[in-house]
C-alpha cells in the first residue's frame, strides 16, 4: 500500500515514465521525490468558479470503479 501524500501510477502511467527515462532525452521536469510538500494543503487553490476540477474527478472516480 502507499504510503499517504505518494502518487500511484497506473500501468500504462508507469511503463510511459520508464520509457521516458530510458529514452536519453533531457526531461523538460526533474525526477520528483514521489511525496507532496507538507505545505500542499495549506496552499490557496487556483480559483475554479465553474467546479470542473470536482465535476471531473468525480466523473473519473465512476468510471474507475
Amino acid at each position: 500500500m502507499n504510503e499517504p501524500g505518494e502518487i500511484r501510477l497506473t500501468p500504462e502511467e508507469q511503463e510511459l515514465k520508464e520509457r521516458l527515462m530510458r529514452s536519453g532525452e533531457q526531461p523538460l521536469r526533474s525526477k520528483g521525490t514521489g511525496r507532496i510538500p507538507e505545505k500542499f494543503w495549506d496552499m490557496p487553490r487556483p480559483r475554479d468558479p465553474e467546479g470542473l476540477a470536482l465535476r471531473y474527478l468525480l466523473e473519473d472516480r465512476r468510471e474507475s470503479r
